[in-house]
């Protein structure tokens, strides 16, 4: 179908689809020809998902995007019975804590830490600053993460050392990949096989597996590293294949 059917089949305009495209949340079309573009069915059934995500669930696009596509870019089967799982997961990952989000100016102050420089901390992907009501909000998560930033500070691990902002940049982008296998993994694999409240158990179950079990992964490669180091009087690159 040309671009005006596939508005007209779905209600949403040309250019709100073209964005779409741009960002990844949509195939691209089959061109026959060099001004020509053909949209199928799928662009149909994606095009309603991701409104039905953002009228029901209110979810952004970055959220979306993560939902519709897999690492390929083609939509995951059987993920949509789970579309919303994180509502159900909220309430099994409260841990009795104040969870009420803060506002960025109030961590900055608390923690000794420049606006600026928690800014920083977001582009390179170490936390999210949630923006609404006119300001920049972080949730406790990301409030802990910069409390635990400040703490190294006051350990010895300083900029005037090394320890700049820039020098956490490699660790999102580790998360990230592990993040995206655990998510993809997850509805690849249990999306047509589990109801919301059973998916929401397991899943949260996972994460602190996960949250349990990395972190004594990390110790115990670090103290490793540290042993061949002091047996072989050689430092290993940081770019090293593993």
């Amino acid at each position: 179908m040309k671009m005006k059917e596939l508005e007209a089949a779905t209600g949403i305009g040309r250019e709100t689809i073209r964005y779409y495209i741009r960002e990844g949340l949509l195939p691209e079309p089959v061109r026959p020809k060099r001004n020509v573009a053909a949209y199928g069915r799928e662009h149909v059934k994606r095009l309603n998902l991701i409104r039905k995500l953002q009228q029901e669930r209110h979810l952004p696009l970055s959220v979306i995007r993560t939902i519709v596509t897999s690492e390929t870019g083609e939509p995951e089967g059987g993920f949509e019975a789970l579309i919303g799982l994180e509502v159900a997961m909220g309430p099994l990952l409260a841990d009795g804590r104040n969870l009420a989000p803060r506002k960025l100016t109030d961590v900055a102050k608390d923690t000794g830490l420049g606006i600026d420089e928690i800014r920083t901390f977001a582009e390179i992907g170490l936390i999210h600053i949630d923006k609404r009501d006119g300001g920049e909000w972080l949730n406790q998560r990301n409030v802990r993460i910069m409390e635990i930033i400040a703490q190294t500070r006051a350990d010895g691990f300083t900029p005037d050392i090394g320890y700049t902002t820039e020098s956490y940049e490699f660790y999102p982008q580790m998360i990230e990949l592990l993040a995206r296998r655990a998510v993809v993994g997850f509805y690849s694999r249990l999306g047509d096989k589990l109801d919301q409240p059973a998916a929401a158990k397991l899943a949260v179950n996972g994460i602190r597996t996960l949250s349990e079990m990395v972190p004594l992964i990390l110790i115990d490669r670090i103290v490793r590293m540290v042993e061949r180091v002091s047996e072989s009087g050689v430092l290993p690159a940081e770019e090293d294949e593993v």
